[in-house]
């Protein structure tokens, strides 16, 4: 009975909804107010944050960019990542800092190909990779389904499946930024220079505690998914399979699936820290442009609202600086596989993200559906 699933998945939309906005303030207050004074340094180091044009991504993408790290800017729009570029370039030369290394490469989640495209020319440049920031993120509220260029539901085939094949087609480079600053701290602790502060390399960061992260950022709403991913029908084709709702929510819930899942491959192939450094975060229920494909009048009331009670931008985005950059957040979350709620504290997830099979039957349907080449593929741990 469609009706009926679709009342149930509203009350428990409402439910969730509700808890966020009535508790997620309160359990901030432990927080410092300001984004910069969450996590740790990261100066010197590289990090590609994908939709960083607006919302959470551009936030975070200007947190690291204050604090000295390497921003790749991995967006659709050439020429919205060229405006942010500027407008971070003004913004450290009005606060008298150096021009900052920030660079615009175009990158389509919703495209197989323009995942390829990007991974293949980052991967001919031979570079280190030190953050990997899967923050893009569609939620078609108002809209009807649609499909990425490669045939897959949207939410699905953007939030997980050109994440899941970005990040595996990048492991080669998260090595090598790994082998970086494993180096780097043998060569500060020969000379003395542990925890040194205020050094433009990865050397300093490396000093401070840094390590490799590769950060998914997920969204409360996965507990929504209360049966799972649906396994026979993941695109959701079938007749009154598809609502925006279940379509965000399973594609939120995939993304901690496949955390838990690359956590546990990396740590049976003998890469525990890289596994340990693979973290999902709720960010917190924020105000940024899900509503974009509601009417107009219905778009302004939403933000006029909505506004007053969510999270801003800079709020949401302090669970991806902590995640990312401070140098306790693999230790705090390892009892959680990963998973750090909007207060940057280490919390289990719904009980679906917490299924190991259903993690399992994510990393092969996803390998299959993106063609994962083998060579690029993690090997399954023996049980």
């Amino acid at each position: 009975m469609t009706w009926w699933n679709n009342v149930v998945a509203g009350v428990l939309n409402a439910i969730v909804f509700s808890y966020d906005i009535l508790f997620q303030t309160w359990g901030m207050r432990h927080l410092p107010k300001h984004i910069d004074d969450v996590g740790g340094p990261v100066e010197g180091l590289t990090a590609i944050v994908t939709g960083p044009t607006s919302g959470i991504g551009e936030e975070t993408a200007a947190a690291l960019v204050r604090r000295g790290a390497k921003v790749v800017l991995a967006c659709r729009s050439a020429a919205r990542g060229e405006e942010l570029k500027k407008r971070l370039d003004a913004a450290e030369a009005e606060a008298g800092r150096k021009q900052p290394h920030i660079e615009v490469r175009l990158l389509d989640l919703a495209s197989l190909d323009s995942v390829r495209a990007f991974a293949a020319a980052w991967e001919a440049e031979g570079r280190p990779l030190h953050l990997l920031i899967n923050n893009a993120g569609v939620f078609t509220i108002g809209a009807p389904r649609s499909e990425t260029r490669d045939g897959f539901e949207m939410h699905m085939g953007s939030n997980h499946l050109g994440h899941y094949l970005l990040t595996l087609s990048l492991l080669p480079s998260l090595r090598r930024g790994a082998a970086q600053l494993r180096a780097a701290t043998a060569s500060s602790t020969a000379n003395g220079h542990v925890g040194a502060n205020g050094s433009s390399t990865a050397a300093g960061a490396a000093a401070n505690g840094q390590r490799v992260r590769i950060v998914n950022v997920s969204s409360s709403y996965h507990a929504l998914a209360t049966k799972g991913i649906s396994v026979t029908d993941p695109h959701l084709t079938k007749p009154g399979a598809y609502s925006a709702d279940f379509g965000y929510a399973q594609s939120k819930l995939a993304n901690i699936l496949f955390t838990r899942e690359l956590r546990r491959r990396l740590a049976a192939a003998g890469e525990p820290e890289l596994a340990a450094g693979c973290l999902a975060l709720h960010p917190g229920l924020v105000c940024t442009g899900v509503a974009r494909g509601l009417p107009a009048l219905m778009r302004s009331a939403y933000y006029a609202i909505m506004g007053l009670v969510l999270l801003n931008s800079m709020q949401g985005a302090r669970a991806s600086i902590h995640a990312a950059t401070a140098p306790s957040a693999p230790a705090e979350a390892a009892a959680t596989s990963g998973y750090f709620n909007s207060n940057c504290l280490p919390i289990a997830p719904a009980p679906a993200a917490q299924d190991d099979a259903a993690a399992l039957w994510l990393w092969r349907w996803s390998a299959e559906q993106v063609k994962l080449p083998p060579a690029a593929d993690l090997p399954e741990p023996s049980t």
